[in-house]
């Protein structure tokens, strides 16, 4: 978990601490949970979810860790520690649907369709919460957004009614890591198209509180249900001179050729991530193509739009799925790399390389990675989904010796030059000390530390665990937030002495 934050029983720390950010990838690997049914803005923003939205930066990798802690930087209220429910605590305002986290501050973007939505009803529904990884659950809360609402301003308290559709105590039950529970929750009878329902689980053994916006359109029973069925989506990405954008029609026997259009881009204006996709819905929908793109307005017609155009069809229609297809031949492949460090420390000679390789360009790419040890020799090698141009690697590195590697990535295109980045890191011995007695290795026994525990640190010398207290800074660690490692972190001296 990312433990940013003193544990439950030391929570009335007056302490300003250090903001922690969520990583990518493996660095939150022990993050825990996401709402899947419906499916929430952070699932449908990742692979499991259907990579239904898009453009969200990296909570794409782990929707299940949109975990607010209290004392990181988007607080709610003025920055002080609290521990009390959504109306009183939490992400800032404007920061509710990333949970405050800044590395997921793409969440935060509201409007009337920047995200994908479910259809629901009035009445009872379920919603299901999916965990990666078991907590101790204090409580889970459900919240709807007002009539009023304005859905184009950023989410806030104002925007919610605080009172909750559902407060279910948990009972401290822990749900293993896998598993799901399902809560029904009563959408208001005169609530009717878009709306957000806010998710919140509270952890029961830890201070954290896990935020999960699930963006629903309602459909009432005072009103006549829609004739339109969502098929796919069209979303914005910025283009250039010369691209080409085109659509695949399939029905059941097959791809229909002459039912394809076609949009040449051939301005700068025209390439922009908003514009060209309300160009090409207006071109598809003066055809009679069996299916249509835009948005449905209060009359259930589909409009174009400047942003994300969502693909219909009626019934009768026999188109199944359309594909949109892209010639970018004047956009050059690029590829890049995030998450990888300098230097790994050796475990028992282990270590876990944990990152991400991200393809911009033209058509599809295959990206594989091969780590290779100081003698030149691959040591490892990991093969990355074919057309996946996003892939990320975890990669682990067992009976490796010291000394300097090299990550090699390569993708591979469907057409065109492969693309190469190679990235040497070292890894280092795990450093042994004497120091003298101590309780545990660090971190092994983490949770158990407590005022006086000594801990044998990487640099070789011992520390004690500070007095309460300061004592619940030293649990506060894991492998994307070490601020308060003895010895390592930024800020140890808060939580440790040195012996």
């Amino acid at each position: 978990m990312n433990h940013c934050t003193p544990s439950q029983g030391n929570r009335l720390l007056p302490l300003a601490i250090s903001f922690c950010m969520a990583a990518l990838g493996a660095s939150q690997a022990s993050a825990h949970g996401y709402i899947e049914s419906p499916k929430s803005r952070s699932f449908m923003c990742s692979g499991g979810g259907g990579s239904l939205n898009k453009a969200c930066g990296s909570v794409a990798y782990e929707p299940q860790s949109v975990e607010y802690t209290p004392g990181v930087a988007h607080h709610y209220p003025n920055g002080n520690y609290c521990a009390g429910d959504f109306t009183q605590c939490g992400p800032g305002d404007g920061t509710i649907a990333a949970g405050g986290i800044s590395n997921f501050a793409l969440l935060n973007e509201q409007s009337a369709n920047r995200w994908q939505k479910n259809t629901i009803r009035p009445g009872m529904n379920d919603f299901t919460w999916h965990y990666t990884a078991g907590h101790a659950s204090a409580y889970y809360q459900f919240y709807i957004t007002k009539k009023d609402w304005n859905p184009n301003q950023p989410l806030t308290r104002d925007s919610f009614e605080l009172k909750p559709l559902l407060n279910e105590d948990a009972g401290g039950v822990r749900p293993p890591s896998g598993s799901t529970t399902t809560h029904q929750v009563n959408i208001p009878s005169d609530r009717s198209g878009y709306h957000i329902v806010l998710g919140t689980w509270r952890v029961g053994d830890t201070a954290a509180t896990f935020y999960q916006a699930v963006d629903v359109n309602i459909e009432n029973d005072g009103a006549p249900a829609s004739e339109w069925t969502t098929i796919g989506a069209v979303h914005p990405e910025q283009l250039r001179i010369g691209d080409k954008v085109m659509t695949r029609v399939f029905t059941d026997t097959g791809e229909q050729s002459s039912r394809q259009t076609l949009l040449s881009i051939d301005s700068a204006e025209q390439a922009q991530a908003n514009t060209w996709p309300f160009q090409l819905a207006e071109k598809v929908n003066k055809t009679n193509a069996g299916y249509m793109m835009g948005q449905l307005n209060a009359n259930d017609e589909v409009v174009p739009n400047y942003g994300t155009n969502n693909i219909f069809t009626k019934n009768g229609s026999d188109v199944v799925r359309v594909e949109i297809q892209k010639e970018q031949p004047s956009l050059p492949g690029d590829l890049t790399l995030s998450g990888l460090q300098d230097s790994y420390i050796l475990e028992d000679g282990a270590a876990d390389l944990h990152f991400n390789a991200i393809v911009q360009g033209s058509g599809k790419y295959t990206i594989d990675a091969t780590v290779f040890n100081g003698k030149g020799e691959s040591i490892t090698y990991q093969a990355g989904q074919a057309g996946n141009n996003s892939q990320h690697f975890s990669i682990a590195l067992r009976n490796a010796s010291q000394g300097e590697h090299d990550v090699v990535v390569v993708a591979k295109p469907e057409n065109g030059e492969l693309l190469q980045i190679t990235h040497r890191f070292i890894l280092k011995a795990e450093e042994q000390g004497g120091g003298g007695e101590y309780d545990f290795v660090f971190p092994d026994g983490l949770n158990s530390y407590t005022a006086g525990t000594q801990v044998l640190a990487k640099d070789g010398n011992t520390y004690e665990c500070k007095p309460f207290p300061y004592s619940g800074y030293c649990i506060q660690w894991n492998a994307g937030s070490n601020q308060f490692e003895p010895g390592v972190g930024s800020n140890w001296q808060d939580a440790w002495i040195r012996k």
